[in-house]
């Protein structure tokens, strides 16, 4: 239909005003390859796989859905080899699918990232990071209908739209960096860390606009993992981000509770995040072995609950771990320990 097209074309105005922005997770903490490429190789696990699935406004027009898959292994560093803290070197891959317009409008993000991670003292280490990005977005015309298709009969998808323009979306490749710094002990983990996105502006234009680009986006991360008592954690993290001209904060933690009496194996999180301006989301999460489910809901509180219904945001995520339960190691709802 004709709104289709206002809608798609309003949709690429927005993103030209804000000089385009990055699809974005709640649950960041469960996503750490797109909050740091300095993150890749971090934690006590030789590899591990990360899902996740967000679904933004599902019930407010027609929804953003966002897909992700990561990954990292150390290639340097391995547990098994000593378990002193020594320098580490990862190397990890991520896809992203985002979409909405009933996938009539899709971005494809195809990244990979190698970090090292320098041992300052036995409980310090100093982690570099670089990420390379393929980004791609495609209009699939057989879900859209135009103007110039409508006859006598109704709208014939088969005629020709008329708007070849849409089709040169060119794609882009960026470059992305970050540093993070790690503490540990036994009770205790704390990660601090900073993180440059598409630093090198990537054009980004289907009408050959040198003004229309990939802003580059800038993170500020904190994590800290303490383990209250035997059998009981606490996860607090937060992260702060800025894009072209929009800035907000996240903020939040959880309480995980070993239910398997002391042997790690089965670990309940709850616990909830706040994101400056827009949303409170509690967060609920089961690690079993060394795999875990969660899943958040985002309660809008923003100017969006003034329309004719509220929008209505979740995700679900999923991490595999190669990780050995030990004593002292401190369980948290993120994989990044």
């Amino acid at each position: 239909m004709m709104r289709m097209f206002f809608l798609l074309m309003t949709l690429l105005s927005f993103h030209a005003v804000l000089i385009a922005q990055d699809p974005h997770f709640s649950q960041f903490f469960m996503a750490p390859q797109f909050v740091n490429p300095a993150i890749t190789g971090t934690g006590s696990s030789d590899w591990r796989l990360m899902c996740n699935w967000r679904q933004q406004w599902g019930n407010a027009g027609t929804p953003f859905n966002t897909q992700a898959v990561s990954g990292d292994i150390k290639i340097k560093g391995r547990r098994e080899e000593t378990e002193e803290v020594k320098n580490t070197l990862a190397i990890a891959g991520s896809l992203m699918l985002d979409q909405t317009m009933s996938g009539a409008f899709k971005s494809n993000y195809f990244s990979t990232s190698i970090a090292y991670h320098k041992a300052i003292t036995t409980n310090e280490t100093l982690g570099f990071g670089i990420m390379g990005i393929y980004g791609n977005r495609t209009i699939d015309y057989s879900k859209l209908t135009f103007g110039e298709q409508f006859s006598s009969g109704g709208f014939d998808v088969t005629l020709p739209t008329g708007e070849l323009a849409l089709s040169r979306i060119k794609p882009i490749f960026s470059i992305s960096t970050g540093l993070n710094y790690n503490y540990t002990n036994e009770n205790f983990n704390l990660d601090i860390g900073a993180a440059a996105f598409h630093i090198n502006k990537p054009r980004q234009t289907f009408l050959n606009d040198p003004n229309e680009y990939l802003s580059p986006r800038y993170l500020l991360h904190c994590n800290a993992e303490i383990n209250i008592s035997d059998g009981k954690f606490l996860d607090l993290n937060g992260c702060y981000q800025e894009q072209a001209t929009v800035d907000y904060f996240s903020l939040g933690g959880a309480i995980g509770i070993d239910v398997s009496g002391g042997e790690k194996s089965t670990i309940l999180f709850a616990g909830a995040w706040y994101r400056d301006g827009d949303s409170f989301y509690p967060f609920l999460s089961w690690r079993q072995q060394n795999v875990q489910f969660g899943f958040s809901y985002d309660v809008t509180h923003s100017k969006q609950n003034q329309g004719p219904s509220n929008p209505r945001s979740f995700e679900v995520s999923l991490v595999i771990t190669k990780k050995k339960v030990k004593e002292g190691v401190i369980e948290c709802p993120s994989p990044w320990k």
